[in-house]
Order: C-alpha cells, then structure tokens, then sequence
C-alpha cells in the first residue's frame, strides 16, 4: 500500500469507527481523503439504498454534512458535493426535497492558513470546490421550488419563460466549473468533470426543447413584457450554445470520458427569432401609437379648458361691465337727489333771507289814533 493511501486510511480510521450503522459507514468510506480516486462501490450502495428507502436520506444528508464541516481536506469536501449531486443524477425523485444544501463550502480554502496548500498547488482545487458548490446548491434550491414541474401546458407563457430563464443560470454555473493546473489532471477532477457534463447536457437539452415549444406561444396577443423575455431567452441560449461548444473541447482535451463527441445542440430557428423581433417591433410601435393618442386627447382637452376659460373671462368681463354700470347709475341717482336737496334748501334759505330784508327795509309806523267812543250808558 502506497504513503498516500495509507495515510488517507489513518484520516478516516476515527470516522468509520464511530459509524453507529453501515450507511454512515458507507458515507465514510465515499468521502474519504483519498485524493486520487472515488470508492465507487460505495457511492452505488448509497444510491441503491436510497432508491429502496426513499426516508433514509435525511440521515444521509445529515452524515455528509457532518462530514463537511469538520473537514480541511478539499477532496473530502469535493467527494461530499459528487456523493450528493448523485442524488440528483440518479433520478431519485426524494432528492428534490433537499432544498437549500446543509453546509456552506462557498468560502471553502480561504483563511485556512494551517491546512491551506500554497496558491500555486491547492488553489485551483479550493476553486474547484467553490464552484462545484454554488452550482450544486442553486440546482437544489431551484428543484426544491419545484420549479421544473410547474411547466406544463397549462402553466403561462411568462412562468414557462421564467423557468427556462433560471436553468440557464445553472448552465451559467456548470460552465464555470473548470480545473486550472497541470496538477489538477486527476482521476477524481475528470471524474467530477463527468458529473458536471452529464448534467449539462441534461439542463442544456431541456432547455432548447422547451424553447422550441414556448415560442409558437408567444404572438401578438401578449404583453410586451414576454415578448422581451422571450427574445432575451433566445439570444442567451444562442450564445451559450457557443460556449458550450468551447466548454466541451476543453474537456476533451482534459480528457473527459464523456466529452470525447461534441453534440449538435438543438438550435432555435431563425425564422422564429425574425418573428419574435417583430412582434416587439410592433408592440413598440402599438405603445408608440397608443401614446400619441394620448398626447393627442391630452392636447384637446387642453384646448377645450382654453375654450372654456374664454368663455369664463367673457361672462366675468360682462359681469364686471354690469356692475361697472350699476354703480354708475347709482352714483348719478345720489348725485341728482343731492343736487336736488340742495337746490331747494338755498331756495329757502333765499326766501327767507328776502323776506327778513324787506322787513328791515319797511318804514316805522305812526302810533294809533285815539278814538273817543261815547259813554253809551251815561248817555
């Protein structure tokens, strides 16, 4: 037995001893630190232990779990990402209530100044951890949505469109997988670099498949808004298709098993492209329209408040001139009844002013005769 395999042997010795049951031991054993090779006869009683008892997976979990905490080790760390991304690649239906992974190895190798190799020799493997691990864990949050079962018929364009939009990303994430280092040319990498093929040319051809089915959907009856989608969803799928191409021949050159052929994916019509780009033209110049109808109503209802003010300032302006007349009349009426009153009061102060003259201007009167009147008695 080689110093390697021997040590690697020393390193789990205290886990497979304090395996209460053989499943634990048999995680053990999968996730070992051996860095060159997979105890694949151990993986694959996993699996079919899974299969025949779909509830023993949450102990599972739990176990690589613990695994992964207490590890420094990146091939532990990467051998826990393969052991539950079989889950998935073996088509066992329970695996999509895992949800969110149980552990985070998306800092995993930094700060780890006791453990940690030099850049130059461990780097690219605690790289390749990272990204095993945020691609693993969105694809398990996303099927834990259960996102790729509610796209059906009868689901709406715009959540078939959504769906597709986020395997994407995952093919995003499969992509930036990648070994760097000559030294990283290793039975272990090119067998994870077999998973990650694997479920690209699942998620890629899902893809494309459902493309070519959601686009004769879409027409002039719907919203902008899936129409934009739509055309955003072609052109990353087209350009992806190019990186994929690249992606496989690098692989191939890796020696990737199954990266050996490069497969004709699926490509979108181009008629259906010219015809999703003008349904967005024509939605564009419907909108277009639609706005200078507004503008137009907008306008006419502002000359018709114009109109309707003129109208205002003419009735107000009539009502000014009225009032303007009133009081006109009214200031000539007090102005005559003065007039008049004072005409008449100097009238008599005349009168009386003439007749108190004549009465200065009259000559004395002489005094009365005195008038002898017989004593009729006496007589």
């Amino acid at each position: 037995m080689k110093l390697w395999k021997r040590a690697a042997v020393f390193k789990d010795g205290p886990s497979q001893i304090a395996a209460d049951d053989i499943l634990t031991a048999a995680v053990v054993k999968a996730t070992s630190n051996d860095e060159l090779s997979i105890d694949t006869e151990s993986a694959q009683f996993i699996y079919r232990h899974i299969r025949a008892s779909p509830s023993s997976l949450r102990p599972l979990i739990s176990a690589i779990s613990y695994r992964v905490n207490r590890t420094r080790s990146w091939a532990v760390a990467l051998k826990c990402l393969m052991l539950t991304h079989g889950f998935f690649l073996c088509k066992t239906t329970v695996a999509e209530s895992i949800g969110r992974l149980p552990f985070d190895l998306s800092s995993f190798g930094e700060g780890n100044s006791r453990m940690m190799m030099s850049r130059s020799v461990g780097g690219g493997f605690h790289l390749f951890v990272r990204a095993y691990f945020a691609f693993l864990d969105r694809r398990s949050i996303l099927f834990h949505d259960g996102n790729r079962h509610r796209y059906d018929e009868e689901s709406s364009v715009m959540i078939r469109l959504v769906i597709i939009r986020k395997m994407q990303m995952i093919v995003d994430s499969l992509i930036r997988i990648k070994p760097v280092g000559e030294n990283m040319n290793i039975p272990l990498i090119n067998e994870a670099m077999e998973n990650v093929i694997s479920e690209i040319l699942e998620i890629y051809g899902w893809i494309c498949r459902r493309i070519a089915e959601v686009l004769p959907n879409v027409h002039s009856k719907v919203e902008k808004q899936e129409a934009d989608m739509a055309l955003k969803i072609v052109a990353k799928s087209m350009s992806q298709g190019k990186q994929l191409v690249k992606y496989f021949e690098f692989c191939r050159d890796l020696g990737v098993s199954n990266a050996q052929e490069i497969p004709s994916f699926v490509r979108i019509p181009e008629a259906d492209v010219i015809h999703l780009d003008e349904l967005l033209r024509t939605e564009t110049d419907s909108s277009e329209q639609r706005t200078t109808r507004l503008c137009d109503l907008i306008t006419l209802d502002h000359d018709e408040l114009e109109k309707q003010m003129k109208v205002f300032d003419l009735r107000t302006l009539e009502q000014n001139e009225i009032e303007k007349e009133t009081k006109k009349l009214s200031d000539l009426i007090t102005l005559d009844d003065h007039n008049e009153i004072e005409k008449e009061t100097n009238k008599l102060s005349d009168l009386i002013i003439l007749d108190e003259n004549e009465q200065a201007q009259a000559p004395a009167s002489s005094p009365p005769k005195v008038v002898d009147i017989p004593d009729l008695i006496s007589f």
